[in-house]
Formats: structure tokens, sequence, C-alpha cells
């Protein structure tokens, strides 16, 4: 479990802003959209490695990502 909470907001802006759909970014970290649309939503956090791929994939920092409010890395 990560202890920094991913900001479902700043993922999707981060993938609408290269021009990914939510199908083709689940794709790219090998999870349904269904996964990522929920994680986008807040209704759902990655695993760390679902987390570790979606950086991967969107090529970003854990600031780029995570929800300042909810403390540091583990």
């Amino acid at each position: 479990m990560l202890s920094r909470k991913i900001n479902g907001a700043k993922l999707r802006h981060i993938r609408e802003t290269r021009g990914l759909t939510v199908a083709a970014l689940a794709g790219a970290v090998d999870r349904s959209s269904s996964n990522i649309y929920k994680i986008e939503q807040g209704k759902a956090q990655p695993s760390a490695v679902v987390y570790a791929a979606l950086k991967t994939a969107l090529q970003v920092e854990d600031t780029e990502l995570v929800d300042e409010r909810s403390g540091s890395a583990a």
C-alpha cells in the first residue's frame, strides 16, 4: 500500500494533456479502463506496481500525481 494518495484529478489532467484516452492508459499499464477510471474518480488507489507503471507511462514524478495532503512516501 502506498503511503501517499494519488490525486485522481491530477492523473486525469496529465492523461488528457498527454492526449491519452482512459483505454490507452489502461493498456499501457496492463489494467482495465474501469480500474483507471476508478482511480481518476478517487474511488480506488493503485497498488505500488500500478503506481510505478502509471509514472512510467505518463513520464511523471511523484509530486505530479500525489495529493499533497497525504503525507510523505514510505
